[in-house]
């Protein structure tokens, strides 16, 4: 099975970006309290501004993906 290039960038910058977000989430060494999930996102404004980069990223692609391409383009001329 042969994955094409755009899905193949999009799931390394997917699992690069999980991987920093883990990365970030983690709590240090020397930390004692227990934070939850959602204090984690509150305190750490970085993981959220990575899921959104992600998010903007994703909806350009599915834009691009959804456009015609220049060799795709319709000659509303013609048709009449």
């Amino acid at each position: 099975m042969r994955i094409e290039h755009p899905v193949r960038s999009l799931l390394i910058v997917l699992a690069l970006s999980t991987g920093v977000a883990l990365g970030l989430l983690r709590p240090s060494p020397g930390a004692t309290t227990t934070i939850t999930f959602g204090d984690a996102l509150w305190r750490t404004r970085q993981a959220d501004l990575l899921l959104q980069l992600g998010l903007m990223l994703v909806g350009a692609l599915g834009v691009h993906a959804l456009l015609p391409g220049e060799d795709e383009e319709i000659d509303h001329d013609a048709l009449d």
